[in-house]
């Protein structure tokens, strides 16, 4: 018996043919000339899952965000296989690269934008996955780069290695007593009052593990006129505006920051034979590349 209600109207039931297409959707996508291009260079050599389009199960929508644009993750694509994956490889080898990158990588189009309206431009997930947002903001300069992606990039590395094999716990004294943990991201925690109290970041500043990280992710990402102008042990003067302005380690925070980086250059060489001297070097070089426009960031050929 077949019964149905309607608002205005009794509606009878008549036998009628089935419809013999599937209303479930094949959810297979056909591959484009990119996605063999990310195959080939990202999860045939390293195992890395490259996903840039905006996918559920890889995407935290405790935030408010957008796909990522199809043309600037292509660029973005190869300026991290170029300055990051490959730099790594020249340095210490393809088979170490590809046991310790993270195995995902995830592209947003928009920033993650917090309650406080700050933004977040990456985020990492216990060594396996680095998500980077703004990619539809993507700028082809040194600073945008730098800031919004390579030094998270770098920093997040870092902890996959030293989780792997620690570091020597004397690092933890150099600044024993100085971290705070509760305090490191308050108002009065500028760059400069890190610096000159032997910090690289703000962030340094909340526990040792996290210091560790932002001296080598620092290091590799300042050029050495940068590097050095961080580290002039001329003390400053002049009012705190100027001070401030300034952003000096001065004498006494270039002498801890000098002591961290010693202990951070023994452990990459005595853990990994990786000189990072060297290595810095090489990603200075690659950025520069990607900066001068030295690499083709638009093309994927065919997709091979």
């Amino acid at each position: 018996m077949c019964c149905a209600i309607a608002t205005t109207s009794l509606v009878s039931c008549t036998k009628e043919s089935l419809d013999d297409t599937s209303v479930v959707k094949n959810s297979q996508r056909t591959k484009t000339a990119f996605d063999n291009w990310l195959d080939a260079h990202f999860l045939q050599p390293y195992n890395i899952d490259l996903k840039y389009r905006l996918n559920d199960s890889e995407t935290d929508f405790t935030y408010t965000l957008a796909p990522a644009d199809v043309d600037n993750s292509i660029k973005l694509s190869h300026i991290v296989l170029h300055a990051w994956l490959q730099a790594y490889d020249e340095v210490a080898g393809i088979d170490f690269t590809r046991k310790m990158a993270p195995k995902v990588i995830q592209f947003v189009g928009s920033v993650a934008w917090q309650t406080d309206n700050s933004a977040i431009m990456g985020q990492a997930e216990d060594g396996m996955k680095v998500t980077l947002f703004g990619v539809n903001r993507l700028k082809l300069t040194r600073a945008f780069l730098n800031d919004n992606y390579f030094q998270s990039m770098h920093h997040e590395f870092t902890h996959i290695l030293t989780q792997s094999k620690d570091f020597d716990t004397d690092f933890q004294l150099i600044s024993e007593g100085q971290y705070e943990p509760a305090n490191w991201y308050s108002s009065g925690r500028t760059e400069t009052y890190a610096l000159q109290r032997g910090f690289l970041s703000n962030y340094a500043m909340s526990e040792y593990n996290e210091d560790f990280a932002e001296t080598l992710a620092f290091y590799l990402i300042y050029t050495p006129e940068e590097w050095a102008s961080k580290m002039t042990t001329a003390d400053n003067v002049g009012t705190d505006e100027e001070k401030e302005a300034a952003k000096k380690a001065g004498t006494n925070g270039s002498a801890i920051i000098a002591r961290k980086l010693a202990m951070v250059r023994s452990y990459m060489l005595s853990a990994w034979d990786i000189d990072i001297d060297q290595l810095r070097s090489v990603v200075q070089r690659r950025m520069d590349e990607i900066v001068a426009g030295s690499v083709d960031l638009e093309d994927i050929g065919d997709g091979n």
